[in-house]
């Protein structure tokens, strides 16, 4: 999420306040770049520190994250000086994105220490600083690696602030000025909006008075977008963002397995069905031997012995000139009768192979959305199928243990629905959970969840809310869906999670509502 120094401004006073006298009681890690300073505050609050080299920034949230168990010098330094300490002051760089805490403890043997962690959110140099109370570095995330350059960070050198020019956003810009403190984004945008009418003052009145905040892409942004699409958030959704952000990164780094799995085994079946497509056609092309077999039969008396070719009705044939008429004839038949065994065994191969895609895209499509539980029910099923190879052991192989899958439920205009982000869960919530009358939705002809509004008569909100989870969590904008009487949909022997209809009607679905999709992600 890239930030402004002006909108990471906004939230620094924002927070300030808020983090101001507060204790930290226990500092975390959470990635290679990112840590959570725990707080002792009535919510539970964690500050987030982030120090990813593209989208560096800092925010409080409430959510649970996953955390690394283990750790480093620097993560230890950080526990040393800053766990059970309190923020005494929150400061920022006026010109640059620089915030600066400063954090008194009392240490074991009743010492009282004051230290400051500087945190430079800059693109491509970020960097977070242990200095004490006059400035000199005590340790860092990344120190120099060599004394001659220019913002030297190496322990016992005094840190030295930088002095850049004023990068307020005032009422006297013009469009030069401006370039190089809103933000590119929001700086393209600013020029649309002028070609088509509005004026430079206006703007800028309401850059100065926004207090609300928006999202495009990985931008996090102060200002609406009138020429890009952009969804206002408020700070605390700007967490959840991050929460996603770092289950994605979780997911990738410890489940790289699953997902090099899926992407190369689709890359080979897509080839596999590619090849088999073009020996079809070669054994299509022989489908007319048999009847050049009997052509030859039938024209023995114009054979030159020795020829390498006929000619019959017009027609060329390619013999082989060792052998006679006959031989050839047989060598004919013989060849269309293995292209004929070919072409059912390449039919049966290439339905094989479809069935395989089908099962891997469905895989594809659930990770992009499966939490970290989510993502254990995937692997159960990997396994299951034989595609990863399960080395648990079990204790008492007497004692068969029953799995348990955990689909996902949301409240909409009071009626409870559920669905599924795995096969297991999308099987459990429809044959287990689901009652007779209850409503089923499932986007057509695609793969996606299944989706149960758990009642007989609900709302048209609630239908359309649970039409538009079957569209969204298939990655889909727009669909048709499936919608029938949970009684009325049948499993495919064989095939967990797959399911077939004896009545339906379709509901179709143009467009997902910004709503819908932000109630989702605060539920997934």
């Amino acid at each position: 999420m890239a930030i402004s120094n002006f909108t990471l401004n906004k939230i620094y006073l924002h927070y300030k306040n808020k983090l101001e006298g507060v204790k930290i009681s226990k500092i975390v890690k959470i990635s290679d770049y990112d840590f959570s300073f725990i707080l002792f505050s009535k919510k539970q609050e964690s500050l987030i520190i982030s120090l990813e080299p593209l989208h560096p920034y800092f925010l409080m949230s409430s959510s649970y994250f996953k955390t690394l168990n283990e750790t480093n010098t620097f993560v230890t330094t950080l526990k040393k000086y800053f766990e059970n300490g309190v923020i005494k002051k929150v400061s920022k760089i006026d010109n640059d994105r620089i915030i600066v805490l400063e954090i008194k403890k009392i240490t074991q043997t009743y010492q009282t220490i004051t230290n400051k962690l500087i945190l430079e959110l800059i693109p491509h140099r970020t960097n977070a600083i242990i200095v004490d109370e006059n400035d000199v570095i005590i340790s860092a995330l990344k120190l120099s690696s060599s004394l001659d350059e220019t913002n030297l960070i190496a322990r016992g050198v005094h840190y030295i602030y930088p002095s850049n020019e004023d990068k307020s956003i005032t009422m006297d810009d013009t469009l030069d000025t401006l370039k190089s403190k809103i933000g590119l984004t929001s700086y393209k945008d600013i020029l649309y909006r002028i070609e088509n009418g509005e004026t430079l003052k206006d703007i800028l009145q309401e850059i100065l008075t926004s207090d609300k905040y928006y999202v495009y892409k990985n931008d996090i942004l102060s200002i609406k977008l009138h020429s890009l699409p952009c969804i206002e958030i408020t700070l605390d959704e700007i967490s959840k963002i991050y929460e996603q952000k770092e289950n994605d990164k979780y997911k990738k780094d410890h489940y790289d397995l699953v997902f090099h799995l899926v992407k190369h085994k689709l890359k080979g079946l897509r080839n596999k069905v590619v090849n088999l497509e073009k020996d079809y056609q070669k054994s299509l092309d022989k489908k007319d031997y048999v009847e050049i077999g009997n052509l030859l039969f039938m024209n023995q008396d114009s054979y030159i012995k020795g020829s390498k070719e006929i000619i019959i009705d017009g027609k060329k044939i390619p013999l082989d000139e060792k052998l006679s008429l006959s031989e050839n004839a047989n060598k004919y038949f013989k060849q269309y009768q293995k292209s004929k065994k070919a072409l059912e065994e390449l039919e049966k191969q290439k339905a094989l192979t479809l069935q395989k895609i089908d099962f891997f895209e469905k895989i594809e499509n659930q990770i992009s959305f499966a939490s970290i539980s989510d993502m254990e029910d995937i692997i159960y099923e990997l396994k299951q199928n034989g595609y990863i190879k399960d080395t648990s052991k079990k204790k008492h192989p007497s004692k068969k243990q029953e799995k348990v899958f955990n689909p996902h439920f949301i409240t909409i205009d009071g009626y409870k629905i559920g669905f599924g982000l795995s096969s297991y869960q999308n099987e459990f919530l429809t044959f287990t959970l689901a009652s007779k009358d209850d409503y089923f939705f499932h986007i057509k002809d695609v793969h996606g969840p299944h989706v149960i509004i758990f009642s007989n008569n609900p709302s048209e909100e609630a239908i359309l809310f649970a039409s538009e989870i079957a569209i969204y969590l298939a990655n889909k904008e727009s669909g048709e869906v499936y919608l029938a009487d949970k009684k009325d949909v049948k499993k495919l022997p064989g095939q967990i999670g797959k399911v077939t209809f004896n009545k339906y009607q379709t509901i179709s679905i143009s467009k997902i509502r910004e709503s819908t999709i932000r109630k989702l992600k605060e539920n997934l």
